[in-house]
């Protein structure tokens, strides 16, 4: 009986381990391995783009530290699986990476950068790259004395920022300093803004380049951002991942769901982007822009990127951009759903539980547990 009793509680060891290893490292590869690279018609060299955006990591204020373990397990889980099985040539995150920067003593938002870089460190040579969201700096209005600075020093993100990658230039924006008002912040970025704009002019005709030597061939841009370009609500967003019914209609507040109409004609105008991603929202949406000036028509999509986080949605989203410096090509991607997860969890308890009450002296299971002993 002794033995009996020892060889049970090997065979709900195992099984313990085993569902662990499932639903804790199994099943991220499972499902993050059922997307892939978009194809692209072009034989030029391809950069492969990893965006997210609304991680939302809790600080010392709210939540439950069950909570926090929890969620930001499954998105360290997630997105280092994502790193390993897709191997991006570049991270973009778009914002809102802390839940509680606005609010955070410097000390506090030390720890919480520390732990912003344990949990989605990057391979040695793959760069990232962020934008500050309202929940890291604040919403304009309500942005404490410094914290843009603290964001832009510790998390090297500058309110505009041009990067240009395999011929591909992306121009990343906090949107919080898009206000349109004379404030330190936003006079500043406009500047640096027109200066994107004019180095933008001389990549693409060095007529344009004055003393500025120029030093890139132009394609396109791709404007990086944490709110959605002016839209009056989600109404037009016709993704599966799209808001329920009940907040769809919603009329959205200018500067706080969106950049106001004016800031989004003058990023539009002096940008000229081919296509825009941003979050905030934390659902998807594809929206069909066209803006008409006095020398052109310029036609883009804008992609609002789902949030990464269980705590936001059931369902958190990823998005792998496939790009040229003529073409680009979207697959947005999903993890595994939390509800997934605890259904294995429970029924694989039930099955092994069954299975080690039933064992027996002449059960089978039993003589495989002898043999496993035998063996190891």
């Amino acid at each position: 009986m002794r033995t009996l009793t020892k060889y049970k509680l090997i065979f709900f060891c195992m099984g313990t381990v085993f569902t662990v290893l499932c639903c804790e490292y199994l099943i991220y590869h499972v499902v993050i391995m059922q997307c892939d690279w978009p194809e692209l018609s072009s034989d030029a060299e391809h950069l492969h783009v990893f965006m997210l955006a609304d991680i939302h990591m809790l600080g010392p204020r709210k939540g439950h530290w069950l909570d926090k373990w929890r969620r930001e397990w499954q998105m360290h889980q997630a997105y280092q699986t994502i790193l390993t099985l897709h191997t991006p040539d570049v991270v973009f995150i778009l914002g809102d990476i802390f839940d509680e920067g606005e609010w955070t003593t410097d000390k506090q938002f030390k720890e919480y950068v520390d732990r912003f870089y344990s949990l989605f460190k990057v391979p040695e040579g793959v760069p990232l790259y962020v934008v500050a969201g309202n929940h890291d700096i604040g919403f304009h209005n309500f942005i404490r004395r410094g914290n843009p600075d603290r964001f832009t020093r510790m998390m090297k993100a500058p309110s505009v920022q041009l990067v240009t990658l395999k011929g591909n230039h992306f121009v990343l924006i906090n949107s919080m300093a898009m206000h349109g008002d004379n404030c330190t912040l936003c006079s500043k970025a406009r500047e640096a803004v027109d200066n994107v704009s004019e180095t933008l002019k001389c990549y693409k005709d060095k007529k344009f380049c004055g003393r500025k030597r120029k030093v890139h061939s132009y394609s396109n841009p791709i404007l990086l951002q944490h709110f959605p370009l002016y839209r009056t609500s989600d109404g037009i967003c016709n993704e599966p991942d799209s808001p329920p019914l009940v907040e769809k209609f919603k009329a959205f507040i200018p500067k706080r769901e969106c950049l106001s109409e004016e800031s989004t004609e003058y990023l539009v105008n002096k940008i000229k982007p081919r296509v825009v991603f941003g979050g905030h929202t934390h659902s998807g949406c594809i929206v069909q822009h066209k803006y008409e000036n006095v020398q052109e028509t310029l036609n883009f999509e804008e992609h609002s990127i789902p949030s990464f986080s269980w705590r936001n949605r059931p369902d958190p989203k990823y998005m792998l951009v496939s790009i040229t410096p003529d073409e680009y090509a979207v697959d947005k991607c999903g993890l595994p759903l939390e509800t997934t997860i605890l259904t294995i969890f429970i029924m694989s308890y039930i099955i092994i539980i069954a299975l080690t009450i039933s064992l027996s002296p002449s059960n089978t299971l039993l003589r495989w547990c002898r043999r496993l002993k035998e063996v190891y």
